[in-house]
């Protein structure tokens, strides 16, 4: 099959790579752009580090219908680094694997990428710029904000909302009756949340309790 999409995928780190195996079915990927300006020529999985992420400026002018990806789980530099592409014109869309199970009322924003194996259940929201890994399960009438990101097998029970800039451990749980997951705070791995998190709290355990705080 010929590939008429063209994507850029920016970091040439491992979830990265992982991103191009599954970008790959829909897109011809033409290459990382990586903050590391050693790496620049090397060839990761097939796919060759074309320049720093200073160089993707020289690199779009010439093109300016090649997706761009950021599939970094730093939200905040994921967050900065899609707002400068969309104000330059660049294309960034979304990406949701075909193998989840999304009910059609879920409302999503933009440049949101969803890995395989994530349910997501009726009237929920998702904002722009969040990540959502394999074998993610969210109930429903959640509210997600902006740049989240949610690691292998998290769940997430009902009726939640959950701020901006929220980082979710591997196998962590939300329970419903939790109200609030504020901005800016880190849910641990394996963590069971069993009341409402406070903005930049860092939360673990079981049940969770909070380690640190930052205003």
């Amino acid at each position: 099959m010929v590939k008429t999409k063209k994507a850029i995928i920016v970091s040439a780190g491992t979830y990265a790579q992982v991103y191009s195996e599954y970008l790959s079915a829909e897109y011809k990927i033409l290459g990382y752009f990586d903050d590391d300006k050693k790496l620049k020529g090397n060839v990761i999985n097939g796919i060759k580090v074309l320049g720093h992420l200073n160089e993707l400026d020289s690199f779009m002018a010439n093109d300016l219908s090649i997706s761009i990806f950021v599939p970094l789980g730093d939200n905040e530099m994921r967050y900065r680094l899609l707002k400068k592409y969309k104000m330059k014109g660049y294309l960034i869309p979304s990406f949701i694997s075909k193998d989840t199970i999304i009910h059609e009322s879920v409302k999503i924003g933009e440049a949101v990428y969803i890995l395989p194996g994530t349910n997501i259940m009726p009237l929920t929201t998702i904002g722009d710029y969040t990540m959502i890994s394999m074998g993610v399960n969210i109930a429903h009438h959640n509210t997600i904000g902006k740049a989240c990101f949610f690691s292998l097998g998290n769940n997430v029970g009902a009726s939640i909302e959950i701020g901006h800039n929220v980082f979710f451990g591997i196998a962590s749980t939300i329970m419903t009756g939790v109200k609030k997951i504020g901005d800016n705070s880190l849910i641990g791995a394996g963590a069971v949340i069993i009341k409402n998190v406070n903005e930049g709290e860092t939360v673990v355990g079981n049940p969770g309790r909070v380690i640190k705080v930052v205003k």
